[in-house]
């Protein structure tokens, strides 16, 4: 069907679904080569929302909440994650390039005498090290990927043109890409973070430490030595990490999720949904990314020389080479278990508050959309609802137009 709304002399005109016969008001069956698919009474159209929708900077509103959502829920899990990222970076780098039967004494070995060796050294405050650079970092990073990923999935992107159900193929392709684009915007805020969390005063130290007074102060040392090269230090390895683990986490997720919706295992409860979902996708992306995990903090963390070329490690290739000729498997997974244990709660954590923020997004939009709908005359043909990812049709009596973003 096609609907009309005049706002002045503007004509705002665009499709929904099939044009109506003559005379005809109502929807009409899509044909096949028709691009919406139909399911629950739901209209799901991709490219013609962002292009069509008859509100001004709709587009531009509806792709930056995504990005902003992805943000606000990583900077809420991090604050809760924090701890044991410091510890997965104080083991990471313990003994570097050291085999472990050389390794005499370990103060970092296991998750409670690395809780009790940070405390000892650092007090309680070592446990959130370089606080402010992860949640710059996970704004970005998440910002960054959750948005991509989200209007990747608005635009019909994520899904098969011949099969309407989810693709796994495709999820992991712009996991992928979502992960190439955070990896350029958060390298920056990456780097300080690694340099700021492996900074101890106990008799414990990393093969070397960048003391910085602070997160402004470490900025600002790092472009003073090595210009913008060295904030951008380990960046094929940090895109080769989250690329890896955003299309294992995006994709596992999506399609855990598409599946508990599709057999109604927690029936219409978001919660249990998305926890579930995000436990299976923490489970997987701590499998596959721990090898690149460790490479990026050794390769941000390493020494550099006088004009900013790192004293360790050329390249990712060379790190890794050098990691399995002096430490074996074994090297690419220190720091395994605190990993784990903090991406799948972090995971856990970021996309539940990720699942919240858009439905109260969605909730509270409502009044400003009203808002602009108020300036129709009121004229429209059906009342419907316009969201990120569909339209729903209500047709019936009513014929003023109701437009709500969730």
């Amino acid at each position: 069907m096609y609907m009309e709304h005049i706002v002045g002399h503007d004509r705002h005109r665009f499709r929904l679904g099939c044009r109506p016969k003559p005379g005809r008001i109502g929807p009409v069956k899509p044909t096949d080569d028709d691009p919406l698919t139909f399911a629950n009474n739901r209209v799901s159209f991709p490219s013609k929302l962002y292009r069509d929708l008859p509100f001004p900077n709709a587009r531009f509103v509806i792709v930056s909440m995504e990005f902003l959502l992805g943000g606000a829920s990583s900077m809420c899990a991090v604050l809760f994650t924090n701890p044991l990222d410091v510890l997965k970076t104080r083991q990471q780098l313990e003994g570097e390039l050291i085999a472990k039967q050389h390794l005499k004494e370990r103060a970092y070995k296991g998750i409670r005498q690395s809780v009790l060796t940070v405390i000892r050294t650092d007090g309680f405050r070592g446990l959130q090290k370089g606080l402010p650079a992860a949640l710059l970092y996970q704004f970005s990073m998440n910002g960054v990927r959750l948005g991509t990923y989200q209007t990747a999935e608005n635009l019909g992107w994520t899904k098969s043109t011949k099969n309407p159900s989810l693709t796994p193929l495709l999820s992991l392709f712009w996991g992928g890409c979502a992960g190439l684009a955070s990896a350029t915007a958060s390298c920056p805020f990456y780097v300080v973070k690694t340099q700021l969390q492996a900074v101890t005063s106990g008799s414990y130290t990393a093969r070397f430490q960048h003391h910085h007074s602070g997160t402004l102060a470490a900025f600002v040392n790092i472009f003073r030595q090595s210009g913008v090269r060295g904030l951008f230090r380990g960046y094929t390895a940090s895109v080769a990490r989250l690329v890896v683990g955003s299309a294992t986490e995006m994709a596992s997720f999506s399609v855990c999720k598409h599946f508990f919706h599709r057999y109604e295992v927690f029936r219409e409860s978001i919660v249990l949904t998305a926890l579930a979902s995000s436990t299976v996708a923490g489970f997987f992306t701590s499998v596959l990314m721990s090898p690149c995990d460790v490479v990026t903090t050794r390769m941000t963390n390493q020494a550099v020389s006088a004009n900013g070329k790192g004293l360790l490690y050329r390249n990712i290739f060379d790190c890794f080479l050098k990691i399995y000729r002096a430490e074996g498997i074994h090297g690419y997974y220190k720091g395994f278990f605190p990993l784990y244990l903090r991406v799948a709660p972090h995971t856990i954590l970021n996309l539940t508050f990720w699942e919240f923020f858009k439905g109260l997004y969605e909730r509270t939009d409502d009044n400003l959309i009203n808002d602009y709908c108020h300036r129709f005359d009121g004229n429209a043909p059906f009342a419907y609802r316009v969201s990120t990812n569909c339209c729903e049709l209500e047709p019936g009596l009513s014929f003023q137009a109701s437009f709500k973003i969730f």
